[in-house]
This record gives structure tokens, sequence and C-alpha cells, in this order.
């Protein structure tokens, strides 16, 4: 079914699509307005408006009724993130009214809630623009190809003027254009892996696991560095019974920048951080080594509980 007339086609199931992608890109930053308004329902009820559209729910005044009651909850809210992850659940509901029109201006409908989340989640976190990035990231990997398509019938989000005009831009580009190809890594180590895992010299260390990090879903990478101090911080920070451990390894195959490190916090990659979808044989265990002071290891651990509550995972695998 189409919506009507227009510079292009535009079905009412490709709605559904993009709405439910702006409402899940919003729904993790409304813990950020809830915590200053726990008794304000309209952002809720503006997702929930979206979520039943995009459902298959018949498209309706609802969405833009709670809609402007999100809205209007963003402009009554007296801190910044929550103004903001007010404004991302409105948008969610609004994207039900995207239209047919090759304007820039109807991107807001499509990639306005992810931006405004990640504006909410930076400000939280001290205004640190390494969230944002997270957030942006994580929208980008939500994006079906329905949602995809439906992009590639507008122009391009213009340069930025706001932040959020910036983060909206960014997430434009990550879901338009190809990726860089990766940087070849000649780092001729020694390389060490942290764990609290009890292997012995000879055993291979492979993907597919559980992550030892985060929601704990199954990694599609094994992590390594170059660095001697990296690797007993992430054995201290890693899940598991006995103690932390640190080995050093032969990467038994090509191995690349580790994004987390890298792309997001530290360009050039001067930590010398890296992962691999190949196994790691263990070489040695390495013993003696200084543990992490206990103070940054739990200040570390609160820090991915506070991420996790926005939806940020601890290791974007």
């Amino acid at each position: 079914m189409q919506t009507g007339a227009g510079d292009f086609a535009l079905t009412i199931d490709e709605l559904r699509a993009v709405t439910g992608y702006a409402v899940a890109c919003a729904e993790p930053a409304l813990v950020l307005f809830d915590r200053e308004r726990p008794d304000d329902p309209r952002p809720a009820a503006a997702l929930q408006a979206g979520r039943d559209f995009a459902s298959g729910a018949p498209r309706s005044r609802l969405q833009r009724a709670t809609a402007a009651d999100a809205h209007r909850a963003a402009k009554e809210a007296t801190t910044e993130p929550a103004r903001h992850a007010a404004t991302a659940a409105g948008d969610a509901a609004a994207a039900a009214y995207l239209h047919p029109l090759a304007n820039a201006t109807q991107l807001g409908h499509i990639l306005g809630s992810a931006a405004h989340a990640a504006r909410a989640a930076e400000l939280a976190r001290g205004d640190d623009r390494v969230v944002a990035e997270y957030v942006v990231t994580a929208a980008a990997k939500r994006a079906t190809p329905v949602v995809l398509d439906v992009l590639g019938r507008y122009p391009r989000a213009p340069e930025g003027r706001t932040r959020v005009a910036v983060l909206m831009q960014r997430l434009d580009s990550l879901l338009r254009d190809p990726p860089p190809p990766p940087r070849v890594v000649d780092d001729p180590g020694p390389f060490f892996h942290g764990t609290r895992a009890d292997v012995r010299p000879g055993d291979l260390l492979t993907p597919g696991w559980r992550s030892n990090y985060g929601s704990r879903r199954q990694a599609r990478h094994i992590y390594l560095t170059a660095t001697r101090e990296g690797a007993p911080l992430a054995a201290e920070l890693a899940h598991g019974d006995g103690p932390g451990r640190v080995y050093r390894v032969e990467p038994l195959g090509p191995i690349e920048d580790d994004p987390n490190v890298t792309d997001k916090r530290f360009p050039g990659n001067p930590t010398r951080s890296y992962r691999t979808t190949e196994p790691l044989r263990v070489v040695e265990e390495i013993t003696g080594w200084q543990r992490p002071d206990p103070e940054m290891i739990r200040h570390m651990r609160e820090r991915m509980v506070e991420l996790a509550e926005l939806g940020i995972e601890a290791m974007d695998d």
C-alpha cells in the first residue's frame, strides 16, 4: 500500500520498518528521562505508539499526538540528557509520518531519534563524545535492509551546525558509505592476552565463545595486545571464576586494530590493541605481573554498568 503522492514510492510496510528502527534507537535513552521525571509517562507512551504501528497496528492520530506530548515533555525537562531522551522518543513516534519528499529535512524522521539518543547518552556521561560514537555505531548496525533502502531515496544529511546535526550526519555516513579498509598491522609483538581461563602452553584460544565482557554475547573475535599493561587490565575486568591470568600468545592468522579502542578513543592505536577471527596459540603464562589499581577496576566496572543501561556494549564485537 502506497502512502500517497510524493517524489518516490513509500509503502506502509516501509514506514513500519523505519518507525521500528527509530523506536529501537530511542528506547535505551528513556532511562535518562525516567531518572529525572519518573512519573511522566509521555515519552514512554510515544515509544509504545511507534512500537504498535511498527508491529502492524494502523497508523493513526495516536502517533502524532504522543509525539507532540513527548516533545512537550522534553521542553519541560530540567536536564539536557532528559530533554534529548524525550525528544528521541517523540521523534520515534513521528517517524510514522515520514513523507516521500526528496528533502533532507525528512531525514529527521529516520535518523533523529538515534541522534538525540546519542546526544543524551554523551551528556549523561559528562559530554563524553566516545559514548555518542558507541550509540551511533550501534544505531548503524541496527538498520535493516529496508531502512537502508528507504534512506537511500533521500538526500544526504547536510553538514551539521549543532551537535545533534553532527551526530545525524555521522550516522548517515555510517549507513551509506562503505567502511574504510582495515589498516595492515605489522606489529612484531610479542602479544599478550588477559583472561580468567586456566590454559596451558600449546592450547588454542578461539573466538566463538561467550564474551568475557558486557552482555556476554557470542564473540566473533578474540582480543590481544602488544603491551604488558593492557593484558592485566583485561584479565581483571573479565567475567569468570578464579584469578586473572596473562598469557603470551601467538596469533595464527591476520590481526586488525581493535575498533573499541582505536576508532572510538585512541585513533592510531597507540595502545597496540588488536583482535582476530583466527586462533591464538598460548606460548606461556606470564607470572609476576602487576595488578591494576583496584579502585580503577571498580570505577571501570561501574562505568560498564552505566553504559549497559544505555544499551552500550562494553565490547562492540
